[in-house]
C-alpha cells in the first residue's frame, strides 16, 4: 500500500473534511433560503411574505398552495400554512444591484461564488443573503438587520416605519437554532390564543351593545294601544 506513493488519510483529518463538508452544506442551504421561494424554489420576488418561522414565500406561491396543496409535492412538510393569517407581507428594501439572471441560470445547490442578494437592511444597506442575521416585525413587516436592531438605540419602535414593536413580535429569518424555532413554535401559538380572545370579546361586546329588538317591539306596540285609546276617547 505504501509503495505507490500514496498515504493513508489519518482519522482526525478525516473527520475535519466531514465537519468542514456539512459546515459547507449548511452554509449553502442558509444562502439559498435567502435567495429562493421555500415552496416553489423560484428566485424571491416581492410580494414576499414570511412565515411564523421566518420561512420566505413568494406571495403567490402560497395562494397556488391554499388552492391545491400538491401543487408543490412536499408542501405540506415545509410549511404548516393554513391560511393567509399565519404568513406576514413583508416590507422588504430591494437591492438595486442585483438581477434575476443571477439567481436563475444556477441551481439552488450550487453557489461557489456568491451571488447578489435580491434585498438589503434599509438601514446598513448589508445584503440580505445569508451571511448576515436578518428578522423583520410580525405586526408591521418591516425587515432589517439583527445588526442594525442592536446598534441602534433601545425602541419600542420600529426602525423602519416607526410604528409600535414588541421583543415578541420579531421574527428572525431563516433561523437554525433549534431553540430559536421552539421559541416562534410558542409565541405563534400564543398568537393565535390572544386572537382567539379578541374574536370573543370583538362578539361579546356586540351582543351587548344590540339593542333588545323584542323589547322595543313590545315598547312600540303598547305606545301604538296608547295612541289608539286616545283617540277613541277624543
Amino acid at each position: 500500500m505504501g509503495n505507490d506513493g500514496g498515504s493513508i488519510p489519518r482519522r482526525n483529518e478525516m473527520v475535519r473534511e466531514k465537519k468542514q463538508d456539512e459546515k459547507t452544506d449548511r452554509k449553502t442551504q442558509l444562502i439559498a433560503m435567502n435567495y429562493f421561494c421555500a415552496l416553489s424554489k423560484q428566485p424571491l420576488r416581492e410580494p414576499v411574505v414570511g412565515d411564523m418561522l421566518g420561512r420566505l414565500y413568494n406571495r403567490e406561491s402560497i395562494l397556488e398552495y391554499l388552492l391545491n396543496p400538491t401543487v408543490f409535492g412536499d408542501g405540506a412538510k415545509i410549511c404548516n400554512i393554513k391560511g393567509l393569517k399565519d404568513v406576514k407581507t413583508l416590507n422588504l428594501r430591494a437591492n438595486p444591484a442585483y438581477t434575476t439572471s443571477q439567481t436563475t441560470k444556477r441551481p439552488v445547490q450550487t453557489f461557489d461564488d456568491q451571488p447578489t442578494a435580491p434585498f438589503v437592511c434599509p438601514i446598513t444597506r448589508k445584503e440580505m443573503n445569508g451571511n448576515l442575521g436578518f428578522e423583520f416585525v410580525w405586526t408591521c413587516g418591516c425587515v432589517v438587520s439583527t445588526q442594525a436592531r442592536k446598534e441602534m438605540a433601545e425602541s419600542n419602535q420600529c426602525l423602519v416605519c416607526s410604528g409600535p414593536v414588541d421583543s415578541k413580535d420579531m421574527v428572525p429569518i431563516n433561523s437554525q437554532n433549534s431553540e430559536v424555532l421552539d421559541l416562534l413554535r410558542k409565541r405563534a401559538k400564543e398568537r393565535a390564543l390572544e386572537t382567539k380572545k379578541g374574536k370573543k370579546v370583538k362578539t361579546k361586546r356586540k351582543h351587548v351593545d344590540e339593542p333588545d329588538v323584542s323589547n322595543t317591539r313590545s315598547s312600540v306596540s303598547v305606545l301604538d294601544k296608547n295612541t289608539k285609546a286616545r283617540k277613541t276617547v277624543a
